[in-house]
């Protein structure tokens, strides 16, 4: 197997070794075999998602299309010339999809290979998309795929395989605690494992958390792992235990729980820690051990443990459902429609959208499919295998090429970042390395819901926050008091270069639809590393050093007034803390609210399940149902799009109604998705003053997938607008009034948004 990586290792030894000439000839020659490489690779990227979104074979259904994306890359970079391609393609493809044809020539298609002799018995099957769910994680919901009159297989497992079991935690509350266990994986997992432990805290908030996503079990020998944190001073429960993530099987044996006093361990008696009674997963008197999780068994094994006779086992099954595919809408290929497209130069492809079936197979049945699922099945999932990259980043390319609703609204030229994001997976070695990858990949999207989740670079931070105010990164909260820094101090330099350099790179790694949800996922990411890792800056022409000595806090608070639910400001101004208060709080509080003078909702985060608070304000009914528009699909490339499924909250008024009384809401970057739905209906309606800062402009339901290695990507599958059906993505929800922070308000410590919408309500 050739790859670029290897032909620029050559070229280096071969340049130490000739004079110039020489070396320009081999560097030359080095870049033209590269761009013959990313061209080929572009061409089967064309392909592989033409046939795996709309050739509605059977075969093409059956087939993990993660490994064949490897598989096929593979085959790829053994080509030497466009003639190799195009064979190399028919090779291929034709186990899954025997009709199809690829060429040099684009010369007509003989529509008898897809021709039954006799009909009758016959149906026509076709795909239909509204979003997507072929290749998704979750395959039931708003989206779907249909493969129309032929059976459809969906998983309609959990995401993990799950068995825990929970600790009274009043009585360890502020200790240090640990939890350990034996684990390993069997052989040919596609999964992870994981430990975890979460304390719960009495104000129904989450304390510390820890579930080994940074460093997932991977290992098919038994080893000891273990998680050490502390007991929130407010704990009211322990929850934890272990999963696999995905495709696998984990066994779990010789769990211990401890906590510290006087510097010694102590155990916390587990009920059948080592597993040796006769069941786990069920109610059972001599066991703490629950799991449920859909797809996955809960089992004993008797012949692989690490103490005792016995081991827990968690594994994979899957609970997949034959359901026969249901026409979605009416629009459809007919028979006889094709993708006809050159897909690289001079090779061009032709593929059936509409096929014959009959109640046994799609037609014509492949003779071949076997070998090709043996194939896959020896796929290597390791990072050390330059296909896995490039195949993920084909597989990406994909899902967004035909499905991301959110094209006319950015500006990003997608073709140019396939090309970049291949180039870049031909020198990677590492998972962070793919991490990286796949992060500057989809950045240019402007989906504030993107994120690539696979190895984390770092969960630690040094005892500041910052954040850019008024051009300058200035620092915002310091949490150890010995340190020579203050509140406001600005940081001209990081880690040896401006501050402005240091956090391009880490934007270009964030997908962000504005500048506000930009700045705020920046501004913690910016922080992260590995224990104990230093940062340098530089502050008032003077060097501190810093170490990363603290496990990020996930429910920090930002902002002093949201340790609130609600508060009474003064005689006559409610505050209610959107983030936090739940609904039937509210509905308690709505005789109060009727009284005061004015209130105001603060909603820079995410609603607490609260958006029924809106009905209190409407005067009549809502009668905007289009703004949330799913995407309808039977053609590739985004092309002769036909439409969309259109969908609304259809609101009612509530009484009391509160419209009367002077409403303010707070915003800022970070309100995303669910807060935009809220506010959409505030500005669309004109329910109450708006003060803050642009929301985070990316709204509808997320549709996540996951790729070879266990990286998963989020994104956003329906296209939302406002409630007057303009843009919403990459502008937000835009405030009546603006708020800029200040750095002499972060001194002060003043909540400038807060003063605002107590003085808009006063005046």
């Amino acid at each position: 197997m050739k790859n670029t990586l290897r032909l620029l290792i050559v070229a280096m030894l071969i340049i130490g070794c000739k004079g110039k000439a020489s070396n320009e000839k081999e560097s030359r020659e080095v870049q033209a075999q590269q761009q013959e490489n990313l061209n080929y690779l572009k061409t089967f990227a064309k392909a592989y998602g033409y046939i795996k979104y709309f050739h509605p074979s059977d075969e093409a259904s059956k087939i993990d299309w993660n490994s064949f994306a490897a598989y096929g890359v593979s085959e790829i970079l053994k080509c030497n010339n466009s003639n190799e391609v195009v064979t190399t393609l028919n090779e291929i493809f034709k186990p899954i999809a025997p009709s199809v044809v690829f060429s040099n020539t684009n010369k007509n298609y003989d529509i008898s290979v897809i021709t039954p002799d006799n009909i009758n018995d016959y149906k026509p099957t076709y795909w239909q998309h509204k979003g997507v769910s072929k290749g998704m994680n979750h395959q039931t919901g708003i989206y779907r795929s249909v493969r129309v009159n032929r059976y459809n297989k969906i998983d309609e497992s959990s995401d993990f395989g799950n068995l825990l079991f929970s600790v009274d935690a009043e009585k360890y509350r502020g200790k240090e605690i640990k939890y350990t266990a034996w684990v390993k994986l069997k052989n040919a997992s596609r999964g992870t494992g994981h430990l975890w432990l979460r304390v719960d805290k009495s104000d129904k908030t989450m304390g510390f958390f820890e579930n080994m996503d940074a460093n997932p079990i991977k290992s098919n020998a038994w080893k000891k792992y273990e998680i050490v944190g502390k007991v929130d001073d407010l704990a009211s429960g322990m929850v934890m235990g272990s999963f696999i993530k995905g495709k696998g099987t984990l066994f779990l044996d010789d769990v211990h729980l401890y906590y510290k006093e006087n510097n010694e361990w102590i155990e916390i008696p587990i009920k059948n820690n080592s597993f040796e009674a006769k069941t786990i997963g069920k109610k059972n008197k001599q066991s703490d051990w629950k799991g449920n999780s859909q797809g996955y068994s809960y089992t004993i094994s008797t012949t692989d443990s690490k103490e005792g006779k016995q081991a827990a086992v968690i594994a994979y099954e899957g609970k997949v459902k034959r359901v026969k595919g249901r026409a979605l809408f009416d629009a459809y290929p007919i028979f006889g429609e094709l993708i006809e497209k050159e897909i690289g130069e001079d090779i061009f492809c032709q593929i059936p959208l509409n096929l014959y079936t009959n109640s046994e197979n799609t037609y014509p049945q492949s003779t071949s499919l076997d070998a090709l699922q043996q194939r896959l099945s020896t796929i290597n999932e390791s990072p050390n295998d330059v296909s896995v990259f490039l195949g993920n980043i084909i597989n990406t390319y994909n899902v967004f090429q035909h499905f991301y609703p959110y094209f006319n609204e950015v500006d990003v030229d997608w073709e140019k970042e396939l090309a970049t994001a291949l180039q870049r997976s031909f020198n990677d070695q590492t998972e962070l390395d793919h991490l990286e990858t796949l992060q500057k990949f989809t950045a240019p999207l402007k989906d504030g819901h993107i994120s690539v989740r696979g190895p984390r670079t770092g969960e630690y931070i040094p005892p500041i926050n910052w954040e850019w105010i008024e051009e300058k990164l200035v620092i915002t909260k310091v949490k150890d008091k010995t340190l020579d820094i203050k509140i406001g101090d600005v940081v001209t330099k990081v880690n040896g270069q401006s501050s402005e350099n240091y956090f391009e790179e880490i934007n270009s790694r964030i997908s962000a639809a504005t500048r506000g949800w930009l700045n705020y996922r920046a501004k913690s990411i910016s922080l992260l590393a590995e224990k104990n890792e230093e940062l340098v800056l530089e502050i008032n022409s003077k060097t501190k050093v810093l170490n990363h000595d603290r496990k990020y806090d996930y429910n920090e608070l930002d902002i002093a007034i949201q340790k609130h639910n609600y508060k009474l400001l003064n005689n006559s101004i409610y505050y209610l803390n959107l983030d936090k208060i739940e609904m039937n709080t509210i509905t308690k509080l709505l005789p109060k609210l009727q009284q005061a003078k004015g209130v105001i909702c603060d909603l820079r985060g995410y609603p607490n399940g609260n958006h029924g608070f809106i009905a209190h304000l409407l005067k009549e009914k809502d009668t905007s149902k289009a703004w949330m528009r799913v995407p309808k699909k039977i053609y590739p490339d985004q092309k002769k799009n036909i439409g969309y499924e259109n969908l609304g909250w259809g609101m009612k008024p509530k009484k009391p109604y509160l419209r009367d009384k002077n409403i303010v809401f707070i915003i800022d970057g970070r309100a995303i998705s669910y807060a935009e739905s809220f506010m959409s209906f505030i500005e669309g309606y004109e329910l109450a003053t708006i003060v803050g800062q642009p929301t985070a402009g990316t709204n509808g339901n997320v549709n996540p997938f996951t790729l070879l290695g266990n990286y998963t990507i989020r994104w956003t599958g329906m296209k939302v607008v406002k409630h007057d059906g303009s843009q919403l993505h990459a502008k937000g929800i835009i405030p009546d009034i603006y708020v800029n922070k200040t750095i002499e308000g972060v001194k002060s410590g003043k909540d400038e948004f807060l003063e605002k919408a107590i003085e808009v309500i006063l005046n």
